[in-house]
């Protein structure tokens, strides 16, 4: 998975639910391929079909809440999408995680210093949002490097698969090399 994406801005408001993200009527759909068809079908019809690799789902706040399945996480890791969030709930930002979609958080001052349909390039390794339409630059704070690599990897169960989980490829804090030292 490419960690620096550079594409279109598709900004969203507040309270995008789960269901308005997928409706519930596409819950026994489980190809990703389908899925990313009917991503935000019914409040941005031309997602699903104008999106491309490489751009960026810019959501405020109450993002994905309601009835969590990982549905709209797979259509947007298919389409290749970021997600940069005002804020997220655990249970949405733990989906995003486990299904491999880059995510940033980013404050509403820096969220309104970027438009609907801006051309951006976001780092989400460094936390670098780059405003090309603008010219502008932004720095969030990153994903630690253990979400990183699971991201990376394509989500939690190919990081488990490959055995990137027991490989130990992020840095680790002091205390939690000491516990796997001491589990030998």
């Amino acid at each position: 998975m490419n960690l620096v994406l550079e594409g279109r801005c598709w900004k969203l408001g507040d309270d995008v639910s789960s269901d308005e993200l997928i409706s519930a009527r596409h819950v026994y759909e489980y190809d990703p391929r389908q899925l990313r068809k009917h991503l935000l079908a019914e409040r941005r019809p031309a997602l699903a079909a104008e999106a491309a690799a490489g751009d960026i789902l810019l959501v405020g706040k109450r993002f994905a809440h309601g009835s969590q399945h990982t549905h709209p996480f797979l259509a947007m890791k298919e389409m290749g999408l970021g997600l940069v969030a005002r804020t997220l709930a655990r249970p949405p930002f733990r989906l995003a995680i486990y299904t491999g979609v880059p995510v940033l958080e980013i404050s509403e001052s820096a969220a309104a210093a970027l438009a609907d349909g801006d051309r951006l390039r976001v780092d989400f390794v460094s936390g670098t949002v780059e405003n090309l339409s603008a010219g502008t630059r932004l720095q969030l704070d990153p994903l630690p490097g253990f979400l990183l690599d699971i991201v990376r990897a394509g989500g939690g169960l190919a990081y488990l698969r490959d055995g990137i989980g027991s490989a130990g490829t992020s840095q680790r804090p002091d205390n939690d090399a000491a516990a796997a030292a001491s589990a030998r």
